[in-house]
């Protein structure tokens, strides 16, 4: 059955009609990488220490829509969408604002999000298993300054990164970001299906393994990359970070692009023009 969805989806992203750009004439985001986590794994629980007590497990999520008890364990499905490599290219060759393209791909990202979780949750509900795209559901929300928790700067309730991390796809980067098989320009998108399906296995031997700097004390790209000095060897400062790539100016310049002025431009700097940009760097000869 993991075969199954893993194919469906790949499917999905590579042959919808709406994964297409026409800025770059070409689909937004490549072959998807697809793992699973079970629901019942203890490092949900542990979230709620490591990021805060507002942080949903599965079991939550599953009740919060289908209502208390009607939990009986399942599965986490996470997906990686790698961003097309012309997006990266022209993202990399910008020094201050993200590229049109960058930019444009936060408007189109908004709209897709919704519609492949809608995808996966059709495919799974037709074939007698509830399923829910936490994302999007109504509780789903952002919290710009949690008053519980270890994280300082915007969170949310549901970690599209920390689900990745669960279900085995990859481990952070000093910046905050992900950094996956395909590197660390994707996108994340996951679902919680009472289908119990064997879990995939994390190997990273700890949680930013995948990083050269936190990794092997060399690189540093992204800290050079950043236009407002948001990272450092000592982090990533995400107020800082969100106020420039979700503030006035970049909403100005999504609308300036053909964009979403409500979604703001982004950035991606620190994810473009760097060694871990479209790879995991520490597979290569670092």
């Amino acid at each position: 059955m993991k075969d199954v969805i893993k194919n469906a989806i790949k499917k999905y992203v590579l042959e919808s009609k709406s994964n297409w750009s026409e800025e770059i004439n070409d689909h937004w985001f490549d072959e998807p990488i697809i793992k699973f986590a079970s629901a019942d794994d203890p490092l949900f629980e542990e979230y709620k220490k490591i990021i805060g007590n507002y942080h949903l497990t599965p079991r939550e999520v599953f009740e919060l829509v289908f209502g208390e008890g009607t939990y009986n364990g399942g599965t986490v499905i996470s997906v990686v969408l790698p961003i097309n490599e012309k997006i990266r290219k022209s993202n990399g060759m910008q020094t201050e604002w993200p590229s049109k393209e960058w930019a444009l791909l936060r408007t189109f990202q908004v709209m897709y999000f919704r519609e492949i979780t809608k995808y996966i949750e059709n495919f799974l509900n037709e074939r007698g298993y509830r399923t829910i795209s936490p994302y999007h559901s109504e509780w789903f929300k952002k919290i710009d300054e949690p008053d519980s928790g270890k994280a300082l700067g915007p969170t949310s309730n549901w970690s599209e990164r920390h689900i990745a991390y669960a279900a085995g796809l990859g481990t952070f980067s000093i910046n905050d970001a992900f950094i996956t098989e395909k590197g660390i320009a994707i996108k994340l998108v996951s679902v919680v299906t009472e289908l119990k399906l064997t879990p995939d296995i994390r190997t990273a031997k700890n949680h930013t393994e995948n990083c050269l700097l936190c990794s092997k004390g060399i690189c540093g790209a992204c800290i050079k990359r950043c236009p407002v000095n948001a990272i450092s060897k000592e982090g990533h400062d995400k107020i800082k970070c969100y106020k420039y790539a979700y503030g006035e100016e970049a909403k100005k310049l999504a609308a300036s692009y053909g964009g979403n002025y409500a979604v703001g431009a982004g950035c991606g700097l620190c994810q473009t023009s760097v060694p871990c940009e479209g790879k995991n760097p520490i597979k290569s000869n670092y």
